[in-house]
């Protein structure tokens, strides 16, 4: 992709920071007894990227389609620049200034690129003239060829690309309409790491001279790279929505964006105050082990993040998503998953059929096991024994297996090593420390310090409720004793 953006002609809209350009007011869209999305609510401001995740069959495409006018919704209205359009058609739509690109590539396959974007400039003649000013028609297509990093492909057959430059292709024709809102499916499908990087680049670009960009995206380091905003969607509904913390200049590429961040956090049971303003920040793809006495805390901060209680007042961010309100399920479909005090495995069933219930939430039966026996030999020789037969550390494994089958984006170990042999705890440790390789985010809770620290990269002390340590393990093993112990680590 070019690193040098054409300009976009100076002024091409001064106000990037109005009211929202698009509204998206409770639409419900029913295929018979079948709800696709329900009850949907949320904007795109100008001068913003906004991102709408969530996992296949969420509902994303038909909001795009709503949107965009492919679909009729059963209720509620779709504005644009204040005006309800919920029942204008297609071309109407785009001619307003609305411009999308498809999940499906829909290039004229049997046409060069340039003729492909050629196409798109003649049905909004006038338009291209002002997104990319002196030239004639030609050049400014080739100009807009070059903005979009695919000038070298211009004499290219369409069908011959490579799909990223496709994707490319697609945005190029949606830009020669010189849209207000970018409605972009799975822009970044395709593209290798350097072509994604840039994409970004260019998305704020775009975004920066005016225009509100809306995107349906899978690859999450760019979603984070990019977005104001996000809303997450999931059976139809959105179960979460919030600003980027710290916006998208905060990182590129996702290096420092914490997968989980807890900002004065307050909990209480009854008149009894717990937590006392708890700030907390795990970075994504870090181990971070939280130590402390009985009573500092800990296991209610953990039902409080992993959503089974309610705090008093703070934030939550996982993932850059506000969390706050969501409960269990959701938080689970948002990729956080729960190792709880006590293990909590079944006891009058097998060790395998402990395993399987995890296919209930749709994993398959085969990755359950091969999750499990990859980490835990000793299971597969054990599969058929009844779970409350086993040691308390092989009820840990299964215990464990059942969570790393979820795929998990946080994991939540809390007291791993309680009423376990040393010899145990070490082997459990040594497994969490594998599964750190793999790229998933723990947040370890533990009594016994030195034994989490040897696998943590960051590590934080909680006492009275409030966190007051933090920093790397040798100078959180250095301070402990100050700290908490008083001189007895």
């Amino acid at each position: 992709m070019s690193s040098s953006p054409v300009p976009s002609g100076g002024g091409h809209r001064a106000d990037v920071r109005g009211g929202p350009l698009l509204e998206v007011d409770h639409v419900v869209v029913q295929f018979g007894g079948v709800t696709a999305v329900n009850e949907a609510c949320f904007t795109a401001d100008p001068g913003t990227v906004t991102g709408l995740i969530g996992p296949n069959g969420a509902g994303k495409t038909t909001c795009f389609n709503v949107i965009s006018g492919l679909q009729k919704p059963t209720r509620g209205k779709v504005r644009f620049q204040g005006k309800d359009v919920t029942s204008m058609p297609v071309h109407r739509r785009s001619k307003r200034g609305m411009g999308r690109t498809f999940q499906r590539l829909e290039a004229f396959g049997s046409l060069s690129v340039r003729d492909n974007v050629r196409v798109a400039a003649d049905i909004h003649r006038g338009a291209l003239a002002g997104l990319l000013p002196g030239g004639g028609h030609g050049k400014n297509i080739d100009a807009l060829l070059e903005r979009v990093g695919i000038a070298a492909y211009a004499q290219e057959r369409a069908d011959s690309i490579p799909t990223g430059t496709a994707r490319l292709l697609e945005l190029a024709r949606c830009l020669a309409g010189d849209p207000k809102l970018l409605l972009l499916d799975e822009p970044s499908s395709g593209l290798d790491e350097t072509e994604t990087d840039a994409f970004g680049e260019l998305l704020r670009d775009l975004a920066a001279e005016g225009r509100a960009i809306l995107m349906v995206e899978h690859d999450m380091d760019l979603v984070m790279a990019v977005c104001d905003t996000i809303h997450v969607l999931d059976f139809g509904s959105i179960i979460a929505s919030g600003d980027h913390p710290g916006g998208p200049g905060r990182s590129r590429g996702m290096s420092g964006v914490p997968i989980l961040e807890v900002v004065d956090l307050h909990a209480a049971y009854g008149r009894i105050e717990v937590l006392r303003g708890v700030d907390l920040v795990v970075p994504k793809g870090a181990v971070m082990a939280l130590l402390g006495p009985n009573g500092a805390g800990k296991s209610t901060l953990v039902k409080v993040i992993s959503g089974q209680k309610k705090p008093t007042s703070g934030d939550i961010h996982l993932g850059g998503v506000h969390v706050k309100a969501s409960g269990p399920e959701e938080l689970a479909r948002l990729g956080l998953c729960t190792i709880p005090e006590g293990r909590s495995v079944f006891p009058n069933l097998t060790v395998e059929e402990n395993l399987l219930l995890m296919s209930y939430a749709g994993v398959p039966a085969e990755a359950v096991l091969e999750t499990a026996f990859a980490y835990f030999p000793r299971l597969k020789e054990r599969r058929k024994q009844f779970a409350g037969t086993m040691s308390g550390g092989e009820q840990q494994m299964v215990a464990m297996s059942r969570a790393l089958a979820s795929d998990p984006a946080l994991l939540l170990l809390d007291e791993l090593s309680m009423g376990l042999a040393p010899l145990i705890v070490d082997e459990l440790y040594e497994t969490v420390g594998r599964i750190t390789e793999t790229g998933v985010s723990i947040l370890c809770i533990e009594q016994f310090a030195r034994t989490a620290l040897k696998i943590s990269d960051y590590a934080a002390v909680m006492s009275g409720g409030r966190v007051v340590a933090t920093g790397e393990p040798g100078e959180i093993l250095e301070t402990m004793s100050d700290v908490i112990l008083g001189g007895a680590a």
